[in-house]
């Protein structure tokens, strides 16, 4: 068979095949983002390559890819780093007829790391089996993406409009693949998942998507004060013994002193990571889940859900022996994650561990978490946008209780990916169950790629999914029996309802911090 080629700005470009489907890598949207490159919005791209066949490279970030137990090693990509970041891939089926939707990916990693060349999001699977275009891709992240002095030598939120020029290049060149650039889904996980938010505050995004799946986020409803950019910033100025706003001596600084410089500036900063969108007052001029950011997203449809045990994903990392923890010890980070004493969170832990039943400390801890920092903001999110009216919002939760250690991890963060993809055979040490798992990931694939398609996830393999509403909150519950379930987090939120909302900053003592 003939390679596919296909004809996009600048020039012909040839992919390969894989089954039913086209695979471009490595295509340029921006240009190189180094030097005098460095914290500007990023200029045009160059021509394309004759042959899309090569991953492009990582971001500059110091989080190891794929980091933890073997069974993460779905999320591990060893691409090089590099400022010449700006790079996608397209998956496309064979078959171009007729407009397809767009689904286009945005990786996790919260602010700092990630890659869009993950073996879990591998598009083919989903572009053959939800005759959908898959766009993923790599931007700006941690210090080079959100570097911002409030002055003329930096622009604010870069590793953002990195972002909208990717979808401005998917608005110009998509249908040569056979997609439809007035039907583009956005969506992302975790880091993802909140610039999927960001997006949909963003004016200069406006008109470049039509739909949007936030998964698993935390950090998506309250972006940085401008204040604390700007102090982050004087902060890596003085690690890296620069005068603020010294626009020549940021170009020249090597790549790696910059990311060492940022981990410094964020000990100075009481360990709060202000390397983030800023409310800048121009590119992203508020939050979304605001009353102006709900106002100027009211017309487009939004998925969002998270995985019940989110936490145990930042456990796994540990070990399996991270689960022997005594009771002392699982108190022990309740407290540190609310930056309280263990006497003040003891009442909050009694009551979890009084619900659960006869469960490990850990998992009492992890329910905890996983409750507060992702069930309560994916709630506020959820209730926000449905209690705004316009688009209608539809809420998910995975229960999928995957295999590692004897099922303890129940449904962890990251999940959701390879059942979404479609990529389980990427994961399978991590889901278990392998035809149930592959069944499901039947189900979640189509919900996402009807939802591309039409604004409405349902179809003929689930249960029926109303939009949601903020006083029954029906939920789509994945798991190997699907089922609709009427506000199924109701206990547990309203054990969370006095406790601190999670914020950047708060610090799980005993836990590595993550992504």
């Amino acid at each position: 068979m003939a390679h596919p080629v296909v004809e996009i700005a600048g020039g012909q470009v040839e992919g390969r095949t894989q089954g039913e489907t086209m695979v471009f890598r490595g295509i340029h949207y921006g240009g190189d983002t180094g030097g005098a490159g460095r914290l500007r919005h990023a200029g045009p791209p160059p021509a394309p390559p004759a042959r899309a066949t090569e991953k492009g490279p990582r971001a500059p970030q110091v989080v190891p890819e794929g980091a933890g137990p073997p069974f993460y090693s779905f999320l591990a990509d060893p691409s090089p780093l590099s400022e010449d970041c700006l790079h996608l891939n397209v998956f496309a089926p064979l078959d171009r007829s007729g407009p397809k939707p767009v689904m286009v990916w945005l990786h996790g990693g919260a602010w700092i790391s990630g890659s869009g060349n993950r073996p879990c999001v591998h598009g083919s699977t989903l572009a053959e089996k939800g005759d959908v275009v898959v766009v993923t891709l790599n931007h700006r992240l941690n210090a080079f993406g959100f570097t911002w002095d409030g002055t003329d030598a930096t622009d604010p939120n870069v590793g953002m409009t990195d972002i909208v020029k990717a979808l401005e290049w998917v608005r110009d060149n998509v249908a040569a693949f056979g997609g439809d650039p007035d039907c583009v889904t956005i969506f992302g996980q975790s880091g993802g998942g909140a610039k999927v938010s960001v997006l949909l505050a963003m004016p200069s995004a406006r008109g470049l998507f039509h739909r949007a799946i936030v998964q698993s986020a935390s950090l998506h409803l309250d972006m940085a004060p401008p204040e604390r950019a700007v102090r982050c910033a004087e902060l890596i100025y003085d690690e890296l013994g620069l005068t603020p706003g010294s626009r020549d001596g940021l170009a020249d600084v090597p790549m790696e002193a910059i990311l060492k410089a940022r981990l410094r500036a964020v000990d100075r900063n009481g360990g709060i990571d202000d390397f983030r969108p800023v409310l800048d007052g121009k590119v992203l001029p508020f939050d979304p889940f605001s009353p102006e950011g709900l106002a100027h997203h009211a017309d487009i449809p939004l998925m969002i859900g998270w995985t019940r045990n989110e936490m145990s994903f930042f456990l796994g990392i540990e070990g399996e022996g991270i689960y022997d923890m005594d009771e002392a010890r699982a108190r022990g980070i309740v407290a540190g994650f609310f930056n309280m004493t263990e006497a003040e969170t003891a009442p909050l832990y009694d009551g979890f561990r009084d619900m659960l039943g006869d469960v490990r400390p850990a998992q009492v801890a992890e329910a905890i978490l996983s409750d507060s920092r992702y069930g309560r903001n994916c709630r506020i999110s959820t209730d926000r946008k449905a209690d705004h009216g316009g688009a209608p919002v539809y809420h998910y939760r995975f229960d999928w209780q995957c295999a590692p250690w004897g099922g303890v991890m129940g449904a962890p963060h990251t999940v959701c990916i390879p059942l979404a993809f479609g990529t389980t055979d990427t994961a399978r040490e991590l889901l278990g169950r392998d035809a149930e798992a592959d069944a499901l990931s039947d189900k979640v694939l189509q919900a996402w790629a009807r939802f591309a398609r039409t604004g409405d996830p349902n179809h003929d393999g689930l249960p029926d999914w109303p939009a949601y509403d903020s006083a029954a909150r029906p939920t789509m519950i994945f798991d190997e029996e699907c089922r609709l379930a009427q506000d199924p987090a109701q206990a547990t939120q309203a054990l969370i309802a006095p406790w601190p909302k999670f914020q950047v900053g708060m610090i799980l003592k005993g836990v590595k911090r993550a992504v």
